[in-house]
């Protein structure tokens, strides 16, 4: 019996769906997939002008995101926290992701590591 109310879809009400809109894991994941590729072109020309982080992108990609971390946990419970959160996980997997293409990269030109 407990199995088949789980199979049970859940009606969809219109307050439900507006909840679900204005909710801050919504507005979180919303700004990794809006806002942050607004905002990695600042970010990538701030890294270039580094001398220690010109060479290495995904360090600077991740202290990038630890700031941006570090000043989401400065405003509480709210809807910027979100934003910023969001924000900071899309600058960390941009990070993430293009070390991973370019190891690829290289190991597909022969196994060169960099």
């Amino acid at each position: 019996m407990v199995f088949g109310q789980l199979l049970k879809r859940p009606s969809l009400k219109l307050g439900g769906f507006r909840s679900f809109i204005t909710s801050k894991e919504f507005i979180a994941v919303a700004s990794a997939v809006l806002i942050t590729p607004v905002i990695l072109t600042t970010v990538t020309a701030l890294i270039s002008r580094l001398p220690f982080l010109r060479d290495h992108f995904a360090i600077g990609m991740l202290i990038v995101s630890v700031i941006i971390f570090i000043l989401a946990s400065m405003f509480g419970d709210s809807m910027l926290r979100a934003v910023l959160l969001g924000i900071s996980a899309g600058v960390l997997l941009v990070g993430v992701q293009s070390t991973t293409i370019a190891q690829n990269l290289l190991n597909r030109l022969g196994g060169i590591t960099p």
